[in-house]
Parts: C-alpha cells; sequence; structure tokens
C-alpha cells in the first residue's frame, strides 16, 4: 500500500491556504463596506461615522462569515429609525418627550398626544431642559444600503480582485 501521508498533508496545507485567502478577501470587503457605509451615516456628531467598523471575521464550519456594525447603543436606531417611522412597524405608536442628557433607563412610558407632548416639552424647556416632542425619526438604513449599492465590488474583493 502506498504512503499517502505527504498527499494529505499537502491537501490540508492548500485547504488552509484557501481559509486564509478567503478571510483576507472577507477582511477587505467588510473593511470597504464599513467605509462606504461612513459616508451614508449622514450624523452631525460624528461618533456613529466613527464607529462603524468590521466586527470581524470567523470560518463557522466550511464557511466564513464576516460581519460590519457599530457598538453605540443608538445606532440601532439610527438604522432602523423609531417610533411611528421604524422599520417593520416596531416603534412606538404615540408621541414622546425625551430630555437631552436624561436617562432613558427605567422611566416612565406616559401617553401623550401630539398636543399634550408639544406642551410637555415646552414647559420643561421653560425649566432650562433641553426637551423635545418626537413621534419618532425617520431609518436610515446605511449598512443595508451600502450593502445593495455595492454588490459587484463586494463580489470583486471576496473573489479576490483588490
Amino acid at each position: 500500500m502506498a504512503d499517502t501521508r505527504a498527499f494529505e498533508q499537502a491537501c490540508d496545507n492548500s485547504v488552509n491556504k484557501m481559509q486564509e485567502l478567503l478571510m483576507q478577501n472577507m477582511e477587505l470587503t467588510l473593511d470597504h463596506i464599513a467605509e462606504k457605509a461612513k459616508e451614508k451615516v449622514g450624523v452631525g456628531t460624528g461618533a456613529l461615522r466613527a464607529d462603524t467598523r468590521s466586527l470581524g471575521v470567523e470560518i463557522v464550519g466550511d464557511e466564513v462569515h464576516g460581519a460590519v456594525g457599530n457598538s453605540l447603543e443608538h445606532a440601532i436606531y439610527h438604522h432602523q429609525g423609531t417610533g411611528i417611522y421604524a422599520e417593520e412597524g416596531n416603534g412606538r405608536k404615540t408621541p414622546w418627550v425625551y430630555v437631552e442628557g436624561g436617562s432613558s433607563k427605567g422611566g416612565q412610558k406616559k401617553e401623550y398626544t401630539w398636543e399634550e407632548a408639544k406642551r410637555a416639552a415646552a414647559f420643561l424647556r421653560s425649566k432650562g431642559l433641553k426637551a423635545h416632542a418626537t413621534r419618532g425619526s425617520k431609518p436610515n438604513p446605511y449598512l443595508k444600503d451600502t450593502i445593495e449599492q455595492e454588490q459587484s465590488t463586494i463580489s470583486k474583493l471576496l473573489g479576490g480582485a483588490n
């Protein structure tokens, strides 16, 4: 019987090299998506833009997985929208008042009409607080839009075209 150890080792080495190449291509692709998405964030502070990045690459079974995202708490609300504008209708249906710099944790969720929310916000502003009445904010799906608009480049980068 022939000794196939060298052949088997060569096959294992080829698989490892292929996985490394696929992971490198995925990382290049994720970096490209993150950079293009930053152009679409559309916010004034820059924190959301600055934190948009590759979240890493991993091999899961026989697939290479990668993700681009953001670790800031408000990123999901910017991307998916809030209130009556939230994607798939998943937002609050009634107006509310928020105070800049105030805590969003554990507060009561008072039900307002739109007129009541505007009056409550005006009252809080008269007390020196930066209060706003809102029905929500429209989504800005900058990551989703980037992936859809960059499909041609994504395919090329995943295929090894640098």
